[in-house]
């Protein structure tokens, strides 16, 4: 069974709580152990010091006029026959001087009953011929602060296992009061699935971090709503624009199967209208997929450097041989190079000529020109502005937002009467969007028709 969030998290601050407290522990106990030694040395110092300044005035100590502590034991020896002069313990082992420094000494097996485990010190005394060894010592073993300070580890572990239980609980109750909001998008997003993509996550008025992911999600969902309406209205698009030339196609194969074989004139004109409904069919295939792969990134752009009048010159050249009642216009004195994909450049430019055409335009003016961008700290490189103006009856209102929409036509009757697959404005604004740069539409001031602005 898998554990929650919550329990996870709750073992981890317990881990880490653990180890502090356990640091924490370890480095009281160090310094409390350190604290009572450096006072047990002190006063072993003290205690020998006050023997030492007492034997400047007799040898002949009396123990009980000795201000010591009780528990600090002693010995004054001779260094060189080790015969005592003085000690309240006769037990005590005579050790070599530590000139004033502070050792440990332990022996075990040393009395019948125990250990001997001592801290001492001990100084020199010299007068006359004689060298005095003075020994103060105590008892580790029987040392109240010492003993205390051996049972701190034990007394610690009694402290923090209670305090690890409660510490658990409380970060559980914490977290998992904490994580609701995480438990109520999850379950709000298992009942989510393309076909109820409008219901949105439940948002708190905290403004948090979940808040902030809650949003982030609402957002991602109606990005996908879009795509996924997008999508379907494409399908359905393309269903109903494929729909009528394959219902052509049938329309006038059955004609032929029944008696157009036997009239050559219907049976010329049946094979012109399927032929013209094929490359219809043709056309909307080959658009479709060149959108879908320059989107995907399969077709890439081939950037040259060329001229635009020379780009101009060839459209002009080229539709002269299409319609000669239309008039294309430039100033044949514009010198801007450009660097992108002559080609498909070319291809959005034919599109845009095209559609001017098949609405009714006898005049077309194109435009090239250097627009300096301003603005900010930082210099910005200049954008090529193309621009493609006609006399035609230009877009209404309502046309303008769906210009370059898939499969959508600018006649009154959105029909194909007005010829075309309504691809062609659709796959220049992705062509353009893929030589990094921008397409707009609106109206000319100018001429009142249609203008089409490239910005590279």
């Amino acid at each position: 069974m898998k554990k929650s969030l919550a329990v996870r998290l709750s073992y981890r601050f317990m881990i880490i709580v653990a180890s502090i407290l356990i640091l924490l522990s370890f480095a009281s106990l160090m310094l409390i152990r350190y604290s009572i030694r450096n006072r047990q040395g002190r006063d072993l110092y003290h205690a020998a010091i006050v023997l030492k300044h007492e034997m400047q005035f007799s040898l002949s100590l009396i123990p009980e006029f000795l201000d010591l502590p009780y528990y600090i034991t002693y010995v004054i020896y001779d260094s060189e026959n080790e015969e005592t002069l003085i000690t309240n313990d006769p037990f005590l082992p005579k050790l070599a001087s530590t000139s004033g420094k502070v050792k440990r000494y332990f022996v075990k097996d040393y009395f019948v009953d125990g250990n001997l485990n001592i801290l001492y010190t001990s100084l020199e005394y010299q007068t006359g011929n004689h060298l005095y060894i003075i020994e103060t010592a105590m008892d580790i073993d029987n040392d109240v602060p010492h003993g205390i300070a051996k049972q701190l580890p034990l007394i610690s572990l009694i402290v923090i296992i209670p305090i690890l239980i409660v510490s658990f609980l409380l970060s559980y109750l914490i977290t998992k009061q904490t994580i609701k909001p995480v438990k109520h998008i999850t379950q709000a997003a298992q009942k989510m699935s393309s076909t109820n993509l409008e219901t949105l996550l439940p948002v708190s008025k905290n403004d948090d971090e979940l808040d902030q992911l809650a949003k982030t999600f609402n957002t991602l969902f109606e990005s996908l709503r879009k795509d996924f309406d997008r999508e379907r209205s494409f399908t359905s698009d393309v269903s109903h624009e494929l729909k009528t030339p394959v219902a052509g196609i049938l329309g006038q194969a059955n004609l032929l199967k029944r008696w157009g074989k036997e009239n050559p004139e219907q049976l010329e004109k049946s094979l012109d209208m399927i032929i013209a409904e094929a490359n219809s069919m043709n056309s909307i295939i080959t658009n479709l997929l060149q959108m879908s792969k320059i989107e995907h990134g399969i077709i890439k752009p081939q950037k040259e450097s060329f001229n635009i009048w020379a780009l101009f010159s060839r459209l002009k050249n080229e539709f002269a041989g299409i319609d000669s009642d239309v008039l294309i216009n430039f100033d044949e004195n514009v010198d801007i190079s450009l660097e992108t994909d002559l080609e498909l450049l070319h291809q959005v430019l034919t599109a845009m000529i095209s559609n001017s055409i098949k609405f009714g335009a006898g005049q077309i003016n194109l435009y090239g020109k250097v627009e300096e961008e301003q603005g900010g700290q930082t210099p910005k490189s200049p954008k090529i502005c193309i621009q493609v103006e006609d006399d035609g009856p230009g877009f209404s209102e309502e046309v303008l937002p769906h210009i370059f929409e898939r499969f959508y036509r600018g006649d009154a009757s959105h029909s194909r009467s007005a010829g075309g697959a309504g691809l062609g404005l659709s796959i220049s604004s992705v062509i353009i969007d893929s030589l990094g740069g921008k397409i707009l539409a609106s109206n000319s001031e100018k001429t009142k028709g249609a203008l089409l602005t490239i910005l590279l």
